[in-house]
């Protein structure tokens, strides 16, 4: 258990958001994060997005396990999409480092495909020195 120093020095705020579309293809999750510890305030945050489309059978040649063999073949040659970002500016004591990647990848339940595109985020920054409370 920490003593009550470090809890106070260990200050974290976190919000979560999330939206589903109307029609309910498009999701989406956020979650921010707001750490002040050792006199920096810095902000963590992840984004989860994803668009969920139903595949027709009629797009199945031969039988599920074909089709699915044949899928995993494709999404396994395809080239992932990841970049990461990185600013640091030493004089003010500030930076910010990012993470995206993206792809897609299928679903099979009770005999109905779903074709699931991504976009995952993840977003670090150093805002600077502690002035007083923060707010995400």
């Amino acid at each position: 258990m920490k003593n009550q120093k470090n809890l106070r020095d260990e200050l974290r705020e976190v919000q979560i958001e999330r939206h589903t579309s109307s029609n309910g293809k498009r999701r989406f999750l956020k979650m921010t994060e707001l750490i002040e510890k050792d006199g920096f305030i810095a902000r963590a945050q992840k984004k989860y997005s994803y668009y969920v489309t139903e595949r027709l059978g009629k797009m199945i040649g031969g039988s599920l396990q074909d089709w699915m063999a044949e899928k995993s073949k494709i999404l396994n040659q395809k080239p992932r999409h990841i970049s990461v970002k990185r600013i640091f500016d030493k004089e003010h004591g500030i930076g910010q480092t990012t993470c995206r990647t993206s792809g897609s990848f299928y679903v099979v339940k009770q005999q109905k495909i779903f074709a699931i595109a991504f976009l995952h985020s993840v977003k670090f920054d150093i805002l600077g020195p502690a002035t007083g409370p923060a707010t995400i």
